[in-house]
């Protein structure tokens, strides 16, 4: 028997348009999100939108954050593999 022709979305394209939508509610930002992006990237990413941005987080995919995680939040590629943790 053939395989049928399946075209698989990468996990991390779903979650990346998340981290976008964030990127432009949080930070007010409309530049390109890519792994590498990260606060010396987007202008407003200072420690009070940081937490604004774990709250964004948190509330989008109904999850809990730790300390340790909240900090190793330094770009969208961080934030991507935190999720996978979680199976996001």
């Amino acid at each position: 028997m053939g395989r049928a022709n399946v075209t698989v979305m990468p996990k991390a394209a779903p979650v990346r348009a998340e981290i976008e939508e964030m990127f432009r509610e949080v930070f007010h930002y409309d530049g390109p999100v890519t792994p590498a992006t990260s606060p010396a990237d987007v202008p407003r990413w200072d420690s009070l939108q940081h937490i604004a941005l774990v709250r964004a987080i948190e509330h989008t995919f109904e999850l809990s954050l730790s300390m340790d995680e909240m900090m190793e939040l330094k770009s969208a590629g961080d934030i991507e593999r935190v999720l996978a943790r979680y199976g996001v």
